[in-house]
């Protein structure tokens, strides 16, 4: 595995990001919208991500070239500039204009992470949320590799998840829950989940391991089912239960706020 280099924050690091956060009752703010290419050369090319890059993975034997290009852009537009240090005026390093860099900041410093992956048959869409205290910044990327950054409250972020995971609004109604080995599921997984429309995956992380949490949702045309996993007798079974809306939502509350304060 390639060392990663060490990342040195600086005050305008630090300045940017909080900045940012500030602007979360402004509904006229905007954050800036990132391809995969442009996130790798800001962030660094051999520095690995904590995102999918869907587009950047379908050019890799170009990674380097489309890196280059989207600083390129970068530069040409403002969004990036050098930075000019020293009586020599050489460049030394790359600077981002102070949304972007808050954005790079935030993304990388929250106390706590959630992935809300959505399978479909139309593609892949991941929703990314970086908590900072009551603030969350998102980020929604489509399978295209464009990266689009919103902040939300962290109560409403929940909310977020579930208009993704549930685009269709349905209701649904809990209901009795069916067991099964892996195996078993395995096996009777096309048949069982017949008809579903999507899956999303949904995960958060925060520093201390015990925190982490994982929720999985399927969507039909008029039910939602919830798949989870549970330890017996050493081996692991799977729990398959049509659950309400509102019961998915409070799902997806307690995954996001498990461990924080």
């Amino acid at each position: 595995m390639t060392e990663q280099p060490e990342i040195t924050w600086t005050e305008r690091d630090y300045n940017c990001a909080q900045a940012l956060l500030a602007r979360i009752d402004d509904p006229e703010f905007q954050l800036p919208t990132l391809t995969d290419e442009a996130i790798v050369a800001l962030d660094g090319i051999n520095r690995e991500q904590m995102t999918a890059l869907p587009w950047l993975d379908e050019h890799q034997d170009q990674r380097e070239l489309a890196c280059n290009v989207a600083l390129r852009g970068l530069l040409t537009s403002g969004a990036a500039f050098p930075l000019i240090l020293g009586e020599d005026l050489q460049p030394s390093g790359l600077a981002a204009n102070d949304e972007i860099t808050g954005v790079m900041a935030l993304r990388r410093t929250g106390e706590r992470i959630i992935t809300a992956e959505l399978k479909k048959e139309t593609g892949t869409v991941w929703l990314y949320g970086y908590v900072h205290g009551d603030v969350v910044l998102e980020e929604l990327l489509d399978n295209a590799g464009s990266h689009t950054f919103m902040l939300a409250t962290r109560a409403d972020f929940p909310t977020h998840i579930m208009e993704l995971a549930n685009a269709a609004g349905v209701e649904s109604a809990d209901g009795e829950t069916s067991s099964f080995t892996v195996e078993e599921f395995q096996q009777q997984a096309g048949t069982v989940l017949a008809g579903a429309l999507g899956v999303t995956s949904i995960t958060g992380v925060s520093l201390e391991e015990e925190t982490f949490a994982n929720y999985t949702l399927y969507t039909t045309a008029g039910q939602l089912l919830s798949l989870s996993s549970r330890p017996v007798d050493g081996a692991v079974k799977l729990d398959l239960t049509p659950v309400a809306a509102a019961t998915a939502r409070q799902a997806v509350v307690g995954l996001v706020e498990k461990g924080l304060q």
